[in-house]
């Protein structure tokens, strides 16, 4: 554990390190603004895309008001999914073709 002197040191050498002050940075916008700040808490689970053992892989679900611009966007790699009005994964993003030459 650090001791009270260290922190201070590593605290007042922050800003120095950063480039900004920290006052400075706290004010910054955020690179995606967030669309609420009030919690989301999902309803009933999604219907499963992928196998009961590939779970992990399941995309997850999203916000309704995300919706639109997420399915806008377009599957941005194959563990993708486009997305219902409820935000539950509707369909997987089609794989890329094996012998596709670029």
């Amino acid at each position: 554990m650090a001791t009270p002197v260290l922190m201070r040191s590593l605290l007042a050498a922050l800003p120095l390190m950063l480039g900004a002050p920290v006052s400075a940075l706290a004010q910054q916008p955020l690179a995606v603004p967030p669309l609420s700040s009030a919690p989301w808490v999902p309803g009933a689970s999604c219907p499963l895309l992928v196998p009961l053992k590939d779970s992990v892989l399941q995309p997850l679900r999203i916000q309704p008001r995300q919706v639109p611009r997420k399915n806008a966007g377009g599957c941005l790699s194959a563990a993708d999914a486009l997305y219902s009005a409820d935000g539950c994964p509707l369909k997987l993003c089609p794989r890329a073709l094996p012998s596709l030459d670029l």
